[in-house]
Parts: structure tokens; sequence; C-alpha cells
């Protein structure tokens, strides 16, 4: 017996348009096997255009109509409608919200997801995506070049931390403090502008700058009760050490004094309305997406770190071959030190690696 061929609602309205444009209904039946829904032509189309969605035409094959319309009908304008504020919605949600409108709905809720043609979605490749849409159009708008387009990211250093956890002696109860300090790292999108480090700890004038003023080192250094990042210390950054230094880059390739900022929505950030200047801006990443697409999360703080771990490690070695112990050392490491040893590091990430690090945005 010959397989019957089911056509979903989608195949059979473009069978009914090369109908419709003259192409014989030999040549389309022997493609299709077209049956007697031929004969329903206006039937059909009547029923696709009273579809609210024409996402489910590709799977559907009948035009039953749904056991709960009413309820279904409700359910898809308020999926419609939650899926414009950029909310997620998994099948869970959407039966609880189905059974709200209508006790006993958890049959149908598979046939109304198959009619409007709904789908689980990864939200935050949602938001990317709409996102990357709407920042590329910016880029193409303004005209701005890789050489203008920036991206900063802080990070946390624990500058005594090593690869290993032996170092310390079964005598002792604990090893040395590790000591914490927060970093701001920024480059532009071809990595041939890297502004330097900006390092925030919580003394205003360690003890071991006793002998060298902050502004004779090759970072910027700020204090902060907790060592972290807040609203003061980033706004006097993007003003006093972001602006400044873009626009003696641009000027030294002759480009426009016109650049963008890309940055997480941390409560840390002013809001990006205080930090304009002339054709300068910043631009917030969305939220709960930011280690998924921001420049300098992929890869970049990692591979600075490691190289400061690196030389951490070979400076904690010779200690050994100097006859200092190896945690006698790294006791006397101090921020001076890491601020030198990081700032290496940080000359010594490759262009290519900053650049890399874009393709999810760019």
């Amino acid at each position: 017996k010959e397989k019957k061929v089911v056509l979903s609602i989608e195949q059979k309205l473009d069978a009914l348009k090369r109908l419709h444009k003259g192409e014989s209904t030999r040549k389309i039946a022997s493609e299709l096997s077209v049956g007697d829904w031929k004969r329903k032509r206006s039937e059909l189309e009547k029923w696709c255009s009273d579809q609210p969605s024409s996402a489910g035409l590709k799977d559907r094959k009948m035009m039953k109509k749904c056991e709960h319309e009413k309820v279904s009908e409700a359910l898809f304008l308020w999926f419609t409608r939650q899926r414009d504020e950029a909310m997620p919605i998994t099948g869970p949600i959407l039966q609880e919200k189905a059974l709200s409108f209508q006790k006993e709905f958890n049959v149908s809720l598979i046939a109304g997801k198959k009619r409007y043609g709904l789908r689980q979605l990864n939200i935050c490749g949602e938001k990317i995506g709409k996102f990357k849409a709407n920042f590329h159009c910016l880029i193409n708008n303004e005209g701005l070049s890789g050489e203008k387009i920036y991206n900063c990211q802080e990070t946390g250093l624990i500058y005594k931390m090593l690869p290993s956890k032996t170092l310390a002696s079964r005598a002792e109860a604990s090893a040395p403090d590790k000591g914490r300090m927060m970093i701001l790292a920024c480059s532009n999108a071809t990595g041939n502008h890297k502004l330097r480090l900006t390092f925030i700890g919580k003394a205003k004038k360690p003890r071991a700058f006793k002998n060298i003023a902050c502004t004779a080192l090759p970072v910027s250094y700020k204090n902060q009760r907790n060592a972290w990042m807040d609203s003061a210390i980033f706004r006097g950054w993007f003003f006093n050490e972001f602006l400044l230094s873009v626009e003696q880059f641009l000027n030294s390739l002759a480009l426009p004094r016109k650049a963008i900022l890309v940055i997480d929505n941390e409560s840390s950030h002013p809001h990006e309305d205080e930090l304009i200047s002339g054709n300068n801006r910043v631009i917030f990443l969305p939220s709960n997406i930011t280690s998924l697409c921001q420049p300098m999360d992929q890869g970049v703080l990692e591979a600075l770190k490691k190289k400061y771990r690196c030389k951490l490690l070979t400076t904690l070695i010779e200690g050994i071959c100097d006859r200092n112990g190896m945690l006698d050392k790294l006791r006397t490491v101090n921020i001076k030190d890491v601020i030198y040893c990081m700032a290496q590091s940080w000359e010594e990430i490759e262009p290519q690696t900053l650049a890399r690090s874009w393709r999810k945005l760019l």
C-alpha cells in the first residue's frame, strides 16, 4: 500500500502559490503528492490568515482547532508580551500561566505550543543576538572603526595566590596572607591601544610607596576602604584617564575624537548619562550576559593573571636559590612589586589576543 504523504500547512501554501503562478498540477503533484486539499484552497488560505502567528505553520499539518481556543489565544498574547520585555519563558512557566487561565490545561498545552510555533530558546543567546544587532547598527551609523571601540573590565587579584596550595608547611597553621586588590583593564577592539592599568587598594599611600610618588608608577593607583570599584572612582577614571588617553591615541592616527566604551551594567558604574563627553560615551552590556560576550572576559584577564603568576613564581624560585625560604620570600612581596609585575604582564598581552576577544560582538 502506498504511504500517504502528509504535508505541513506551510508546504501546502507554497504549492498553491506555485499553482497560481501557472505551474502544472501534475508536476506539483508528482513532487508533493497533492491531494484533496487543493479543492480547499480558499478554506486553507482563510484559516492561515486567521492565525495570530505564522511561526507554527511549518510544523502543523491539520487545520483542527485547539480544544481550548480562547485560552490558547490568551496564552499566546501573554507570551508575546513577556518576550517583548525580554523575559525568559520556559515550558513550566507557560504551563503555570495556562493553568491560571483555565484549570486542567496540561493536555492542550502541547497543542497550543505547536499551534503558535513556540519553542524553548536560550534567553542569553537571544539577548546577545539582539544587543549585537543594535551594536552593529550603531557602529555602521556612526562610522566607528575598531580603533574607536573600547571595553574595560574590573577584576580582583589575590596577588600572593599561587597555582599550588602546598607552600605552607605542616608546622604552619596557615599560608601567608594572600592580599587582594582590584584591577581595571581597558583596550580597544584592534588591540593597538592599551590604557595603563588602574589599581585599587585599601591604603591611600601604602608603605611600599614610601620612596616613590604615585604619579611615577606605571599604573594609576586609587584607594577605597574595601579595595572595590565605586562610582566616584570609575567616573574619575573615565574623565581623567580614559578620555585623555583615547584623545591622544586618536590624534596620533589623525582620527576624529569619537569613541565608545562598552562596559557591564554593574552598580559601581555611574549611569550612562553621566559618562558622556562630546562624541565619547559608554554603552552598557545587557545584564546577565556579561561573562558570555564581554571582550575582557574572553580570555584576556585570564591571560594577564597567568603571566603575573608565572613571574611571581619565578621570583619565589629565585628566592630559594638565594637560600631564602619560598614562604619567607612570598611574605616580602608588596604592592609595589605586584604593580610593576602586573604592568609588565599587561605590556606582554599581544594585540591579537585583544582583537580575538571581540569575536562575539564584532
